[in-house]
């Protein structure tokens, strides 16, 4: 079998659980919109991971809520589909090997409260532990993790207790290379946003490439904000992401954002979800997503 997932920390946990209740022989990546508009080769032998249903695949699992509202969850499936904080929580409830409860009872807490952004101001700007480590491979902090860092930290993350794992070479390298850009990042932040009525509008398109930093610094910086669009060209430069969130310090937003993601290809939750679109027309998207969500919020 082989997983197909996102290259997030979400993803990372959904690997390393899975890794142990099944025979996996690769763990492959995937964008949301390239599995909807079938870019990506799925089969049988694909277990099919916080991405959108394929019908090809062997097993699927996935908790946006854009999925079910957007109708294209199946009746009948080999996996599980639901509303939960993270869907490393799913597999987890899926397999339930006895000896998980103890070995992952801190990583699952974690990831469910990385995943669902339920964090406190003190986990934005001082990150410990698992957090600190959910930077170094979450694509919208700017950190795009490589298949081998990636493959390392499933096998890290089964033998070792996190303090040990974030002693590690690698992984201290690219915390070390995170705090560094820390005042840059937050400079390019302040430089290239903007209030648009309650939502904080950060595009990065100017810049050759997004600065590396935590999506949740914004909140901190904008207080008054409930709610942030965050813009940036795809590496080949051809597509526009626009990804939103509720703030996590000012908790009034009433947007369901993954419903309105998936309106533009994308999806989420109710309180994230992210979208690509063509660059040509990604103004006009961004013009009205940001007018929807001064709407609702």
């Amino acid at each position: 079998m082989r997983i197909l997932t996102r290259g997030d920390f979400d993803g990372l946990v959904c690997a390393v659980l899975i890794t142990e209740a099944e025979s996996i022989s690769e763990v492959r990546f995937a964008h949301p919109k390239a599995v909807q508009d079938r870019e990506v080769e799925v089969s049988s032998e694909d277990i099919v991971v916080n991405l959108p249903y394929h019908s090809d695949c062997g097993i699927w699992f996935d908790h946006h809520v854009s999925e079910q509202d957007r109708g294209s969850r199946p009746d009948s499936f080999k996996g599980k589909y639901g509303l939960a904080p993270s869907c490393a929580r799913l597999v987890f409830e899926y397999y339930a090997l006895p000896e998980w409860s103890d070995k992952y009872r801190d990583l699952m807490v974690a990831v469910d409260k990385i995943d669902s952004a339920m964090l406190s101001l003190n986990d934005i700007l001082r990150p410990e532990g698992w957090v600190r480590l959910a930077n170094t491979v979450d694509p919208r902090t700017g950190f795009i993790p490589s298949r081998g860092y990636f493959m390392q930290l499933i096998e890290w993350i089964k033998a070792y207790p996190i303090q040990d794992i974030l002693e590690i070479e690698d992984v201290h390298r690219r915390i070390d290379e995170y705090v560094r850009q820390y005042g840059k990042f937050q400079e390019m932040v302040k430089e290239n946003s903007r209030m648009e009525g309650k939502v904080v509008l950060t595009d990065f398109r100017s810049l050759p490439e997004a600065p590396v930093g935590s999506r949740f610094l914004v909140y901190a910086l904008y207080p008054s904000a409930n709610v942030s669009a965050r813009v940036f060209y795809t590496p080949d430069r051809k597509h526009v992401t626009i990804a939103v969130g509720h703030s996590v310090i000012n908790r009034t937003c009433g947007v369901d954002v993954g419903n309105l993601m998936a309106e533009y290809g994308g999806g989420g939750h109710v309180g994230a979800g992210s979208c690509r679109v063509f660059r040509d027309d990604a103004d006009d998207a961004i013009n009205d997503i940001v007018g929807r969500l001064n709407s609702g919020c």
